[in-house]
């Protein structure tokens, strides 16, 4: 005959322990899950965490359980290192300008093959693991990023970048027709022109207007450093809120260079109009996106007006 009552023994005693950390753990989250539900969150994912299956794996997680919450998140992606791995294996000049790529004709067609034919579809058959959540798009999709060539000065001279684009306007009306079917965008920073031209556009950069347009609570920038470090008496330190100001003097000293340099402009300029949250976390760290979002745990660099 079955037991009618049952008791508790030590372990069960320690499991309860156990999830009622993960309870509070909940609760903390619950302020963070209202203030951002039905809210558009911008990420952009780039760097060494696209070449590592797992944490890459890890990084969709965080963004489907953002979904699942009631997040309207918006992934813009990058290719960087892969785009450089096979300009190199083709025997392309790589060249790099304050961090942005210097893009001829040649090389418009390797930034193709790899963020459309190879990065965005991974990322959508990843997401797609736990459901039709995703859909790959590029900026020349119905062509809702249209740009032109960027004009780029330095030391009061102009530059010529080659294929590389200025956005001059996103149909956000195309990207909320996609969040509405409850869909997570994810976008390939490719832009035309008004003569049908493709341009290669930075991902910070693309992430910032496609934040501006779609008026997005939140802007991160994840990628494979911490966020901004400042040197400082034989250490390096990590610069944990730092306003568009400091930012615009670090680079002027050159204390913010190379590739952190359009990241850092990314988010000043999305700031200036609007966008209320911004940050620069590293995506190689476990859960970096949901301690940044649910936790009262500040983590990389929040940068501020």
């Amino acid at each position: 005959m079955k037991n009618e009552i049952e008791f508790y023994n030590d372990n069960e005693n320690k499991i309860e322990i156990v999830y009622l950390k993960k309870a509070q753990v909940l609760l903390e989250a619950l302020p963070y899950i209202k203030e951002y539900f039905d809210k558009i969150v911008v990420v952009k994912i780039g760097g060494s965490m696209m070449e590592d299956d797992r944490i890459m794996q890890n990084v969709l997680d965080d963004i489907i359980l953002m979904k699942y919450v009631g997040m309207k998140v918006v992934l813009v992606h990058g290719g960087g290192k892969q785009i450089t791995e096979l300009m190199e294996e083709k025997k392309i000049k790589v060249e790099f300008v304050d961090g942005l790529r210097v893009t001829n004709k040649e090389t418009v067609d390797v930034v193709k093959m790899v963020l459309i034919g190879s990065i965005n579809t991974k990322i959508v058959s990843m997401l797609n693991k736990h459901g039709d959540l995703a859909i790959g798009l590029s900026g020349n999709d119905a062509n809702f990023i249209q740009c032109n060539k960027k004009i780029y000065k330095k030391n009061g001279k102009a530059l010529d970048l080659g294929y590389v684009g200025e956005i001059v306007n996103i149909d956000e009306n195309f990207i909320n027709r996609v969040l509405n079917n409850g869909y997570i965008p994810v976008i390939a920073t490719l832009g035309t022109d008004a003569n049908g031209n493709i341009y290669n556009i930075n991902a910070d950069s693309c992430a910032s207007e496609i934040a501006l347009s779609l008026k997005a609570l939140k802007m991160i920038l994840l990628t494979d450093v911490d966020g901004i470090i400042m040197a400082a008496q034989k250490e390096t330190k990590l610069i944990s809120r730092l306003s568009a100001g400091k930012c615009i003097e670090m680079i002027e000293k050159g204390e913010i260079s190379a590739g952190m340099i359009p990241k850092v402009k990314a988010c000043i300029n999305s700031l200036k109009g609007g966008v209320v949250k911004i940050h620069i976390l590293n995506g190689t760290t476990e859960h970096s996106i949901l301690i940044e979002v649910f936790t009262d745990k500040g983590i990389g660099t929040m940068i501020t007006l």
